[in-house]
């Protein structure tokens, strides 16, 4: 079928020949038909799930030249990969030390009888006598 299709296609116009293949031979927006295919990063989103969470961009402040503009993660060589990684691995390390210094002023309160409603420093303070 589809190669009589292909084969009368020339001798038909558009309109017909998208008629008898089954599609319509005008989009019902007017606009020009245009089907966008995914990038590079959207393709390996679809194929890993755990790269779901891939930024756009990364940081690349260390590159010559360029102190301010984050790279497209679909540019980044192995090594702006090698970077990105130090940088995320420094921004969790504060996280944790932040959640830590938060649970540890959280028992102090606790400890101390401090109550939901209770300014957690005030009570942590007066845990430690000051």
């Amino acid at each position: 079928m589809r190669a009589t299709l292909a084969w009368i296609g020339d001798r038909l116009p558009p309109s017909l020949y998208f008629l008898l293949a089954g599609s319509s031979a005008e989009p019902q927006t007017g606009d020009p038909v245009m089907t966008e295919l995914p990038g590079p990063l959207a393709r390996l989103r679809q194929s890993f799930h755990s790269f779901e969470c891939l930024p756009e961009v990364i940081p690349a402040a260390w590159r010559p030249g360029n102190t301010t503009e984050p790279l497209p993660f679909e540019a980044a060589s192995v090594d702006d990969i090698a970077i990105a990684i130090v940088a995320a691995n420094a921004e969790l390390s504060a996280a944790i030390q932040r959640s830590s210094a938060l649970e540890k002023l959280h028992r102090l309160a606790r400890e101390a009888g401090a109550v939901g409603t209770d300014r957690a420093v005030d009570a942590a303070l007066t845990r430690e006598g000051h």
